[in-house]
């Protein structure tokens, strides 16, 4: 055995996995690597595995066609203002394009989908991000007529009015 192979580094991830072949749940392995079960998901879930495990931020992959849809338009971002405000837009578009044909799933996981920005940008400290989606939520949620909402938006903030 070579020098480098003896003094190779053991990861959380690779204990993580370790233990899931053993049988261990995520929880059980979170609370023993003193990490969070959403760590020990994603890691399982990077190296194949399908966990019994989900939250708001594993990334287990589409569930439906819908949720295939939005990540094909390039899914949530929310590194910066700019960057949620795209995602905005391309949520009110196809908000715009379900409710033109009175698809009550589609409109629903459009407003899942905002509801899901504005909580993983909440957990990353993204206030100003979280609430341009919130925002949008809200507007949708108290939206009767389904008027394009991104014109409301811009009247609160024009930087948040689709480009």
């Amino acid at each position: 055995m070579s020098k480098k192979n003896a003094t190779q580094r053991v990861t959380k991830k690779m204990l993580a996995v370790d233990m899931y072949q053993k049988g261990m749940n995520v929880i059980v392995i979170a609370e023993l690597l003193r990490t969070e079960p959403s760590y020990v998901a994603n890691a399982l879930i990077e190296r194949g595995y399908a966990p019994s495990y989900a939250d708001l931020y594993t990334s287990t992959g589409p569930q439906n066609e819908y949720a295939t849809l939005f990540k094909g338009l390039g899914g949530l971002r929310f590194k910066t203002p700019d960057a949620a405000r795209q995602s905005v837009a391309r949520i009110e578009a196809l908000y715009q394009r379900f409710k033109e044909a009175r698809d009550r799933r589609g409109i629903h996981q459009c407003q899942l989908m905002a509801l899901v920005g504005k909580n993983r940008a909440s957990g990353v400290g993204k206030r100003v991000e979280a609430k341009l989606f919130g925002d949008w939520l809200r507007l949708r949620l108290d939206d009767e007529e389904g008027e394009d909402a991104t014109a409301k938006l811009a009247a609160q903030d024009p930087k948040t009015a689709a480009r």
